[in-house]
């Protein structure tokens, strides 16, 4: 089946509003039919080309939390354009870096404006390709992941085997819809003719969690910062008789929180689920079964239905033993179709059969897995996967020489400084709002430390294990 046959099969309602309005299925698949037709003005009115199927769109969506983000996203998946999806923070330079490199013919803001043509470029589209998604969430780089419509569908019909969701459920939309999880929420939950509570309340004020318990929400998704701030919250004090599931994902979330909302999902019949993903991935690889997550806390699980796994060492030979560390590869129906960086790759065949992640993990004697470092230099940042490397050349561009260094969730900074005491606090707080403009990420998770001197090993380069100590040291001293 497709998405389209799916969707135009399920009943009920799809999409709630906290205002009290909705949409139903039927609705949905109409609206998205209308915006279709929007999309669907052929570059050229010859025959010829209306013939050749040239009036296939190439678009950007500047996706916003809200209905019109929605229907856009359900036009694409159940027609013949072709879609990047950006998100909303994008500013006008990355959108314009990015407009360079696709030259879409359409871009459309969902927050009310007119759908804006910019190209008459007859693009040349894979059959196939339906999304495409920025493997470093805000940063706006043009490498973008290429998605099929077998890649979504295939994801969400696994999700939803392993969470079992169904036409009762209802969820809320915590993600951004431009990331790759808050995606295949949308899309595990259409999938299964369930509900979406569609808002852009922030799960740090009130009204998000009034529509939570007024919209009787039964799901809630979140990247590990959400749930350091359902700890703040004290979520494990509330009851939520209708908030049967939790999963987690983005990002490795601490030990002592995932055993602490395993306990509070045991105690008040809830299901929390660990998840571990990438976007190369469409969404999610592997997922922990509740009932493990008190037992083996560090876990990322076991592969999803239709996917596997495999370890290889540095030779590429497999990885058979226990407890051995390896490169994680991963194999199933959602892996990418590869990657571009501009307009001229989207017609390319598919050139991607196995994923190798870029994590090191290794699988114990029941066939769990757990992840143990990386081999590429990236921190997931509020489930966002940014690249330490691309940091430290845009600080260098504006003239600091810097070290990235980090664990999730935390991006440590080490800038050189000629005179550290005069300009110590002036340096962090440049280098600081450089960094967060470059990211579009909260204060709370950057450190910046101004030092004499770089840490260096043996070799003479960069000792980023010891850049992590210094600058969590000084932090420390700070304090």
């Amino acid at each position: 089946m497709t998405f389209h046959e799916v969707l135009s099969q399920s009943s009920g309602i799809a999409l709630y509003t906290p205002d009290g309005r909705h949409l139903t299925y039927c609705e949905l698949c109409e609206q998205a039919e209308q915006l279709n037709q929007k999309f669907n003005k052929p570059i050229s009115n010859t025959a010829a080309d209306k013939e050749s199927g040239q009036e296939k769109q190439l678009i950007f969506i500047l996706c916003h939390q809200n209905v019109a983000t929605i229907i856009a996203i359900v036009a694409i998946l159940t027609g013949k354009h072709v879609a990047v999806l950006i998100p909303d923070t994008i500013d006008e330079k990355q959108l314009q870096i990015l407009t360079a490199q696709y030259q879409p013919n359409i871009i459309y803001h969902t927050d009310e404006k007119p759908i804006q043509r910019v190209s008459d470029r007859r693009h040349q589209l894979h059959p196939d390709l339906c999304l495409m998604l920025s493997t470093s969430g805000s940063t706006g780089t043009p490498k973008q992941v290429k998605l099929s419509h077998n890649n979504l569908f295939e994801n969400a019909k696994s999700i939803i085997s392993y969470l079992k969701i169904d036409e009762k459920e209802t969820a809320i939309t915590s993600l951004p819809l431009s990331y790759s999880y808050g995606l295949s929420i949308l899309t595990s939950h259409l999938a299964a003719g369930a509900s979406l509570l569609v808002s852009d309340a922030s799960i740090m004020t009130r009204p998000f969690w009034q529509q939570l318990e007024q919209f009787k929400v039964s799901s809630i998704a979140g990247v590990p910062y959400t749930y350091e701030m359902f700890h703040r919250l004290k979520l494990i004090d509330k009851t939520l008789p209708c908030l049967k599931t939790l999963t987690q994902a983005g990002g490795k979330l601490k030990v002592e929180l995932v055993r602490l909302f395993a306990d509070y999902a045991q105690k008040t019949s809830k299901k929390f689920f660990v998840m571990y993903g990438q976007t190369e991935a469409t969404a999610r690889m592997a997922y922990l079964e509740p009932s493990e997550a008190l037992s083996y806390p560090e876990s990322i699980g076991q592969a999803i239905p239709g996917g596997s796994f495999k370890l290889i060492d540095e030779n590429k030979k497999p990885v058979n033993e226990t407890d051995v560390v390896g490169e994680l590869v991963y194999s199933g129906p959602n892996v990418m179709m590869g990657y571009a960086v501009g307009f001229n790759e989207l017609a390319s065949e598919p050139d991607v059969q196995e994923l190798y992640t870029g994590d090191l993990a290794c699988r114990n004697s029941k066939g769990l897995y757990f992840i143990t470092g990386r081999k590429s230099r990236f921190l997931k940042l509020f489930g966002l996967r940014v690249s330490l490397t691309d940091i430290e050349h845009n600080l260098k561009s504006k003239g600091y020489e810097a070290a990235c260094s980090g664990k999730d969730d935390l991006l440590t900074i080490l800038v050189i400084a000629e005179d550290v005491a005069a300009h110590e606090r002036k340096i962090e707080e440049t280098v600081k709002q450089l960094v967060r403009e470059q990211l579009k990420v909260h204060p709370d998770v950057i450190i910046v430390k101004a030092c004499s001197a770089m840490p260096l090993n043996a070799n003479g380069k960069v000792d980023y294990a010891e850049v992590y100590q210094q600058v969590i040291a000084l932090q420390e001293q700070k304090v």
